[in-house]
């Protein structure tokens, strides 16, 4: 039981039952067991049964039985007592409002103690995890998860020196700070990336981190009709899953808030970002859908039936709704993601055991099962609380109906009394709990999350945040991991304080603006320049294609930033849907999207042309819907400077990923002259079913070049 409360709803309101677990009902034993079944199947009746009784379970009576199998030796004269409150309220709208009562009544828990004193220490311990119980020394990489099979590889995640780089920072002892320089050092030239934290959280373009056009304009374009996302039964599965029937967790095409809220989500918040105001409108229809599910379901469907309740759910739909109060003011926006943090409650135990600190605060996942066999009821998946907590963190922002900041901080304590203290697996914790005997999975876990949202707790949150300055429509949208406030634009000119981190430097986005005449950081001129992720000088760099200004701030703690020239300038930045391979770059980029090692991509003189400013460049075409049998030839006219030729990639709606697999190798000579390419793509066996996308790889190996493309055109 993680909340002692039942609630019944119906349409003339609720009614419930309330209790105190801890009470002692023969002066010894405490918890009461409770029965409950929606409808009777006890007695066949259309109604419900919700009760409490004694002798207890396990002890006495077998888990889904009323009768005990040991009997119970009461002793002459002792009294047996069961105490309950009966909730009725006639102005109910939900099964909710007796856990409403019983918070009321008793309040949310106090968290559990910090284990090891204070947050910096956790962070400190948790640095064990990358040095010692993750690590590979002969590979020099490490377990990204180890007990799981085919779900722990070996990898060296870039987020994982970012960890380091903080414990660098914030731990407590130098010996522990020393060695955590010593493993980043080891490895960051492994991954070619600069030791900055910022560096390893978004990669080479932290605009495009950010803003992910091609992401969001494919999944805009996978709506159904209605606006919503939909359960997809005739995906393959992975990991452990492969093989298996997805139609026996439910209908293909069944929609629940659960298939749609993370997308919903990701799309709200990039129009946050990037100050996208037809793709807040675009969600609209989503956002009133959403808000007609009653019970969180279907996030986790990869193993779990679409019709059960879902924490995740709930987590993720809170964050879409708070994302579009962020960018609308729109108070029943927020109103909806109070709600949705609600419903996450019944998933949380909400109640002490001494003798398990872990569990106050420990979540369970889905109310329901794995494939109909793995029951999760009483058995708590943490990385499930902690999605949950962090929106409770960015909700507690703005709403104060329930101390969710002390809820968010009593799941991320049980978290860390889930760490493993000492052996092998130390400063690991497991992908699930016993909630009744602390018996743990033997798939133990990176502190990956559990870093992140201890940050979270210590105000140094890895989400950016956004201020938006100007009325009306025509605003600017400024976006970094720093404290952002001040904003004044005034006459084409923006001022602003940024405030990032002790320790920590960045890049602050700003979206929907024309390029600027000059940008100061503190006073001082900053010089324009491509590579602004790079090096260790501000610098800035202005992206014409999407309207956005990235300035590179190579300092923690506050700076005046001010930007000369600071025009709104609307864009559509989002690639339309294209049924066929036609692209001539007459006017625009034709959705073409620099993805990665590529800048300044533009179009001028009818040609795409753009920089390349690594030794992966690539720039990506997403939301086609062509056949695969109508088009049989792709012809493409080209020009490189340098590098290694070039490739072509696509994905299908059967192989939604680019891979080694779907590509091409284009024979193209990098002497700086147009070159045609014919490429028989119908002779490929991947070449099927529906394109989804393209991806070409202008060269490579090569510190710098330029390309143009003068057309691509299928046949």
């Amino acid at each position: 039981v993680t909340v002692p409360a039942i609630g019944i709803d119906a349409p003339w309101g609720a009614v419930g039952l309330l209790w105190d677990l801890h009470q002692k009902w023969d002066g010894q034993h405490d918890r009461p067991a409770v029965v409950f079944a929606s409808p009777d199947r006890f007695h066949n009746y259309g109604t419900h049964v919700a009760g409490l009784f004694v002798p207890g379970v396990p002890e006495w009576v077998p888990v889904n039985q009323r009768e005990a199998h040991t009997p119970y030796p009461m002793p002459a004269g002792q009294p047996l007592r069961l105490e309950c409150q009966i909730l009725a309220d006639a102005g109910a709208t939900d099964a909710l409002a007796p856990l409403d009562g019983w918070l009321d009544a008793h309040g949310l828990p106090d968290p559990a103690a910090v284990p090891h004193g204070s947050y910096p220490a956790e962070i400190e311990f948790s640095m064990q995890g990358y040095l010692q119980s993750l690590w590979i020394p002969a590979e020099r990489m490490w377990w990204t998860s180890k007990g799981g099979g085919i779900m722990s590889e070996q990898d060296r995640p870039p987020l994982y020196v970012a960890d380091l780089l903080i414990g660098a920072q914030l731990a407590p002892a130098e010996s522990v700070r020393q060695a955590c320089r010593d493993r980043a050092a080891e490895v960051l030239p492994l991954l070619g990336r600069d030791a900055r934290i910022d560096a390893l959280r978004f990669g080479n373009r932290f605009d495009l981190a950010l803003v992910q056009p091609g992401l969001i304009a494919s999944l805009l374009q996978a709506r159904d009709g209605d606006g919503m996302w939909a359960f997809d039964a005739d995906h393959l599965g992975e990991g452990p899953f492969t093989g298996l029937d997805y139609r026996d967790l439910g209908p293909d095409q069944a929609v629940e808030l659960g298939t749609t809220a993370i997308h919903a989500y990701q799309v709200l918040r990039y129009a946050r970002i990037a100050g996208d105001r037809t793709a807040y409108q675009q969600m609209l229809p989503t956002l009133e859908r959403m808000t007609r599910f009653r019970v969180p379901r279907a996030a986790q469907v990869w193993e779990v039936p679409v019709h059960t309740p879902d924490i995740l759910a709930a987590s993720q739909a809170l964050d879409a709704f708070l994302e579009a109060y962020r960018f609308s003011s729109d108070p029943r926006w927020l109103e909806a993601a109070v709600r949705q943090a609600r419903l996450g409650l019944p998933f949380i135990y909400l109640w002490d055991d001494p003798a398990q600190p872990y569990l106050v605060g420990a979540s369970i996942p889905v109310f329901g099962a794995t494939w109909f066999q793995g029951s999760w009821f009483g058995r708590p998946v943490q990385w499930n609380g902690l999605c949950y907590a962090n929106s409770l963190l960015r909700l507690a922002a703005y709403d104060n109906s329930r101390d969710w900041r002390k809820l968010a901080e009593a799941i991320v304590r049980s978290a860390l009394h889930q760490q493993d203290q000492t052996g092998e697996n130390v400063a690991l914790w497991p992908d699930n709990i016993s909630a009744i005997d602390g018996e743990q999975c033997p798939w133990v876990l990176a502190p990956r999350q559990i870093i992140q949202s201890v940050l979270t707790l210590m105000d140094r949150d890895e989400e950016p945040a956004t201020l938006s300055v100007g009325d009306g429509p025509d605003r600017l949208h400024i976006t970094a991991t720093a404290r952002l406030e001040a904003a004044v634009w005034d006459a084409g000119n923006l001022t602003f304080q940024a405030a990032f981190p002790a320790g920590e430097e960045g890049c602050v986005l700003i979206a929907n603006i024309t390029r600027p005449s000059a940008v100061a950081l503190a006073g001082a001129a900053v010089a324009e320049r491509e590579n602004v992720e790079t090096g260790t000088d501000a610098g800035w760099r202005y992206d014409p294609a999407s309207g956005l200004l990235t300035i590179r701030v190579p300092r923690s703690g506050d700076v005046a930033i001010s930007i000369s020239g600071a025009q709104f300038r609307q864009v559509e930045r989002l690639p339309v849907a294209a049924t066929q391979i036609a692209f001539e770059f007459e006017d625009t980029a034709d959705g073409w999207i620099p993805a990665n090692h590529i800048s300044a991509l533009h179009s001028a003189g009818g040609l795409l042309q753009g920089h390349i400013t690594g030794p992966d460049p690539f720039l990506i075409r997403p939301v086609l819907d062509v056949a695969a049998d109508t088009c049989r030839v792709i012809e493409l006219r080209l020009r490189l400077t340098s590098g290694r030729g070039a490739q072509l990639f696509w994905t299908t709606k059967r192989s939604p990923a680019f891979d080694e697999a779907k590509a091409i190798h284009l024979p193209l000579a990098p002497d700086s002259e147009f070159h045609t390419v014919t490429v028989d793509v119908g002779a490929h066996p991947h070449w099927t079913g529906q394109i989804t996308g393209l991806r070409i790889d202008p060269g490579g190996g090569a510190a710098a070049a330029e390309f143009a493309i003068d057309y691509v055109r299928g046949k």
